[in-house]
């Protein structure tokens, strides 16, 4: 088994966020064993970063003009901010299309137009109200999708919500996209 938090920004690379790794590392939950760095529109690994023990995958945050989605296993940003351009093209380069925090107020969040795309997954957020997150839950049950689970933390107080658990051990980034795929995975609360 395999828990990872999904959804995490650092202030390196995401002037909207506030955390450092330092901070990363010295706050994140002994239970979490990975975290994927999901910056917003930054795709590249950041060069010498590494945890002791802690596995580090990298997606991307991408804002589209319907709300905002996480992919993961893509090597190139898509050109368009078009919903459906974007995730035909993660999925033509191997890749998975999660809805990121779907019904958020305070968010970018496609709200019920979620149904009209073919996302892989849909993540439950520790950013947001208990009631948002419900209704992202009701809308995977309604779409057969599996849900994950993602701190998106911008600070260190914000780590620690939600995570996603895995049965199976987690030791790349294909393994991670194969798994949401096959629907074997689920959020848990940290």
């Amino acid at each position: 088994m395999t828990i990872i938090d999904m959804h995490v920004h650092l202030s390196s690379r995401s002037p909207c966020s506030n955390l450092s790794s330092t901070q990363l590392f010295n706050s994140l939950s002994h239970k979490i064993d990975g975290i994927c760095i999901t910056d917003h529109g930054i795709l590249s690994p950041i060069r010498n970063f590494h945890g002791e023990g802690l596995l580090i995958f990298y997606g991307v945050e991408i804002t589209c003009f319907e709300g905002d989605l996480l992919a993961y296993g893509i090597k190139f940003l898509p050109q368009s901010k078009k919903a459906d351009h974007v995730i035909n093209h993660i999925h033509e380069n191997g890749g998975i299309a999660i809805c990121a925090h779907p019904y958020s107020a305070r968010h970018n969040a496609f709200e019920d137009d979620v149904f009209n795309h073919d996302f892989d997954a849909i993540e439950l957020n520790g950013g947001i109200k208990k009631h948002e997150n419900e209704l992202a839950r009701k809308a995977a049950k309604i779409m057969d999708l599996p849900l994950i689970g993602g701190s998106d933390a911008h600070f260190p107080h914000q780590l620690n919500t939600y995570a996603t658990f895995f049965d199976k051990k987690i030791l790349g980034l294909g393994d991670l996209v194969r798994e949401i795929k096959a629907k074997r995975c689920r959020p848990v609360r940290i």
